[in-house]
């Protein structure tokens, strides 16, 4: 065997909106829903990239998720939310996944003195027109091994 020199995957799946299982930590189910604030356990400034993934097995009409995010400030209190993309699903249901660079987060001005780096540690995914059943947007982000 041989040591692989790839990176390290630190969130195998954020959940944004979606069905969340039960695990060693959290002993029920939830379910997060469209723009609903989720906090990251993986500062996305730091990460050399993420993805952010969208899917469903079908709808009525084509689905847009906008992934959204903002950072944590100095005293503790979240700063403002900036759009980083939008994708979108057709009606017929699928998967989207869109490559995100954590340098290329640019924060909203008036948080840039109030911060510090790495800072962008809130995220939420806002669905529109309407969230189907069994949509799942997803982030996952990886840094230097």
């Amino acid at each position: 065997m041989y040591r692989h020199t790839s990176n390290p995957l630190l969130d195998a799946e954020t959940v944004l909106v979606g069905a969340v299982q039960h695990g060693a930590t959290r002993p029920f189910p939830l379910i997060r829903t469209s723009g609903e604030v989720v906090q990251l356990n993986t500062k996305l400034d730091a990460a050399c990239s993420f993805s952010f993934v969208v899917s469903h097995p079908g709808a009525a009409t084509a689905v847009e998720a906008e992934l959204l995010v903002a950072p944590l400030r100095d005293d503790g209190s979240q700063g403002s939310f900036v759009s980083l993309c939008k994708v979108a699903v057709p009606a017929q249901g699928g998967l989207v996944e869109a490559r995100i660079s954590g340098h290329d987060i640019a924060l909203d001005p008036a948080d840039q003195a109030h911060v510090q780096f790495p800072a962008v540690a809130m995220a939420k995914a806002v669905i529109t027109p309407d969230t189907p059943a069994g949509l799942l947007a997803c982030l996952t982000a990886t840094v230097p091994a």
